[in-house]
C-alpha cells in the first residue's frame, strides 16, 4: 500500500507550518492558508481592531466559524426540504394510483 500523503508548508502571519496532508487535499490546504492571510489582511487594513496578531487571528477564526455554521445550517435545511419533497412525491404517486384504480 502506498502512502498518499505529503508534507507541505503553509505560511500564516509570516510563520511557516508544516502540515501532513493527503495529496488530494493539498490544494484545499493551500487555499485555506491563503484565505486566512487575506482575512487577516482585511482586518488589519480596516484598522477597527488592533494590529495584534492574536486579535486579527481571533476575528478571522470567528468569521470563518460563522460562515461554516451558516453553511451547516443551510445543508441541514436542504436535507429537510429534500425529505419533504420525497414525501410529497409519495403522496402524489399514491393519489395518482388511487385515481387510476377508481
Amino acid at each position: 500500500m502506498t502512502d498518499n500523503s505529503l508534507t507541505i508548508k503553509i505560511e500564516i502571519l509570516q510563520r511557516p507550518y508544516k502540515v501532513r496532508v493527503q495529496k488530494e487535499d493539498e490544494e484545499i490546504f493551500r487555499l485555506a492558508g491563503q484565505t486566512i492571510e487575506q482575512s487577516v489582511q482585511k482586518y488589519a487594513t480596516k484598522g477597527i481592531f488592533s494590529t495584534d496578531k492574536q486579535d486579527l487571528l481571533a476575528m478571522t477564526l470567528l468569521e470563518t466559524m460563522v460562515t461554516a455554521l451558516r453553511n451547516e445550517r443551510k445543508i441541514k435545511h436542504i436535507a429537510e426540504l429534500e425529505q419533504i419533497q420525497d414525501k410529497l412525491i409519495s403522496i402524489e404517486d399514491y393519489i395518482t394510483k388511487e385515481n387510476i384504480d377508481n
